[in-house]
C-alpha cells in the first residue's frame, strides 16, 4: 500500500493532503507516522504555525519522500492546575491561545514571541526562540519543566515531569531546544508558570547614537535597578531605549523615577513612560521585529550572539558595514544580554554578512531568514565547540538521518 494511503487509514484521509502534509490527532498517532515513514525510508520534517522555516539550511532528502508532520491538532491543555504553577499542553498550542488559557488565573509564561497567533508551542522550543524579557524571567529553556517526544522509529519517550525539581541525572530534554526537530518530534511541553505582574511600564529614552545609549546600558548593569527587559531599537532618528519594569506598583514606580534621571546623566535627548495601552502595543511592535515569516525578496534577518560587553562593538560594526553597502538597517537588542536581531534589506547583503563574521569573530551569527536564499551564504556561522558530540547525539537519536535531514548544524 503506498505511503499516502497508510498515512490516511491512520490520521483520516482529511488529514493528509496530496503532498504529504499529516495532521497526526495526538502523541499516539504522531509516533505511528514516524513509524510508517521510517518503514518506508522517507524523511519527516515537523511544522508548527510556519513562522521560523527559513531557519537553518534546505532540507536535505535525497530523493526520499518527505512527509510534513503539522502539530496542528495538538493543541490540547494536557493537565493544569492553577494551584500547582504549572501546564502541560501539546506541541501545536500557539502562544496567543496560551496566554488565554492562563490569564483568568492571573498567570503567564513570560517567553514573548513574534507572531504569537501563529507561534506554537513546540516551534518556539525546536527553534529556541527568546524574548526581550529573557533579561528578567530567562528564556523558554529556563521557563519549561519536561518534554514528551516522539523519536525517529516511532518510540514516545519523556523527560523532565510536572515539577520544578523532578529529575536527577542527564537533563534529555534540553537536547531538544533549538534543534530545530533534527532529535526527535516534540508532541507535548510542561512549563512552569509566574504571576501576572500587578504593575508594568516602560521608559523610552532617545539617543542619538549607540555609544550613548550603551553609556546607559552600563550604568542600569551597574545600578540596583531590576528592569525585566532592555530592549534598544533603532528609531528613525538615532535609536530607543526600551526599558521595561513589572512587578510590585512600588517597583514600578522606583524605575519610572529613576530610570530617566540615570538616562539624563548619560545623554539621552528625551525620556518618556509608557504604560497602559501604549505599554502594551510598543511590547507588541518589539516582538514582531525580528519576525521571518514575511520576507521581500532583498531582505536579510540575523541574530548576533555575544558577551554583553562586546555588543556595542558589534553592533557598531554591523551599522558601519550597512552603511558601505547602502542598506536599509533595523535593529532589535536585548542590549543587557547580548544577542541582537539585524534586520537588513538592499543589495550587497553578502558583502555586508562577511564584513560582519570577520569584524565580530567571537559573536555567534545566525541567519534567521533569506527572502531569496543565498546557497553561498554561511547560515550558522562560527560553529560552536564541541559540535563532534552533537553529531554523535544527531546519530544516536537518528541513526538513519530521517528527521529534518540537513535543517540543523548537525
Amino acid at each position: 500500500m503506498p505511503l499516502s494511503n497508510q498515512l490516511a487509514s491512520l490520521v483520516g484521509a482529511a488529514h493528509v493532503t496530496p503532498d504529504l502534509v499529516v495532521a497526526p490527532a495526538d502523541a499516539a498517532q504522531t509516533a505511528e507516522v514516524l513509524k510508517l515513514a521510517a518503514s518506508a525510508g522517507a524523511v519527516v520534517a515537523p511544522v508548527g504555525g510556519g513562522t521560523r522555516q527559513t531557519l537553518g539550511t534546505p532540507l536535505v532528502a535525497l530523493d526520499r519522500p518527505v512527509v510534513r508532520v503539522s502539530t496542528a491538532r495538538l493543541d490540547q491543555v494536557l493537565d493544569y492546575t492553577p494551584e500547582d504553577m504549572t501546564i502541560s499542553v501539546g506541541a501545536g498550542m500557539t502562544k496567543a491561545r496560551l496566554s488565554e488559557v492562563l490569564s483568568p488565573n492571573g498567570q503567564m509564561l513570560p517567553v514573548d514571541v513574534a507572531l504569537p497567533a501563529r507561534s506554537t508551542v513546540g516551534g518556539l522550543l525546536a527553534a529556541g526562540a527568546d524574548g526581550p524579557r529573557r533579561l528578567g524571567y530567562g528564556t523558554a529553556r529556563d521557563l519549561f519543566l519536561g518534554l514528551r517526544v516522539a523519536e525517529a522509529g516511532g518510540r514516545l519517550t519523556k523527560a523532565g515531569g510536572m515539577t520544578v525539581k523532578n529529575v536527577s541525572g542527564y537533563d534529555l530534554m534540553r537536547l531538544h531546544f533549538g534543534a530545530l526537530g533534527s532529535l526527535g518530534v516534540i508532541v507535548s511541553a510542561n512549563f512552569k508558570l509566574l504571576p501576572i505582574p500587578r504593575a508594568a511600564a516602560t521608559i523610552t529614552c532617545q539617543f542619538e547614537s549607540l555609544a550613548k545609549a550603551f553609556a546607559l546600558v552600563d550604568a542600569l548593569h551597574i545600578s540596583k535597578l531590576t528592569p525585566t527587559a532592555c530592549e534598544l531599537i533603532k528609531a528613525e532618528r538615532g535609536y530607543t531605549l526600551c526599558v521595561q519594569a513589572d512587578g510590585l506598583p512600588q517597583a514600578v514606580a522606583r524605575h519610572l523615577r529613576d530610570v530617566p534621571a540615570l538616562a539624563a546623566q548619560h545623554g539621552a535627548s528625551s525620556s518618556e513612560p509608557q504604560e497602559g495601552a501604549a505599554h502594551q502595543v510598543l511590547w507588541e511592535h518589539i516582538h514582531d521585529l525580528p519576525q521571518t515569516a514575511d520576507l521581500a525578496g532583498d531582505e536579510l534577518v540575523l541574530r548576533l550572539a555575544t558577551l554583553p560587553s562586546k555588543l556595542l562593538a558589534a553592533l557598531t560594526a554591523a551599522e558601519q558595514s550597512a552603511q558601505k553597502q547602502q542598506l536599509d538597517f533595523k535593529l532589535s537588542a536585548r542590549a543587557l544580554s547580548g544577542v541582537a536581531y539585524l534586520r537588513l534589506r538592499g543589495r550587497g547583503l553578502k558583502a555586508f554578512h562577511t564584513e560582519l563574521a570577520n569584524s565580530a569573530p567571537d559573536a555567534s551569527i545566525v541567519v534567521l531568514g533569506q527572502g531569496t536564499v543565498d546557497p553561498s551564504l554561511d547560515v550558522w556561522g562560527r560553529r560552536p565547540g564541541g559540535i563532534e558530540v552533537m553529531r554523535r547525539i544527531k546519530r544516536e537519536f537518528d541513526p538513519t538521518n530521517m528527521l529534518n535531514p540537513g535543517r540543523f548544524l548537525v
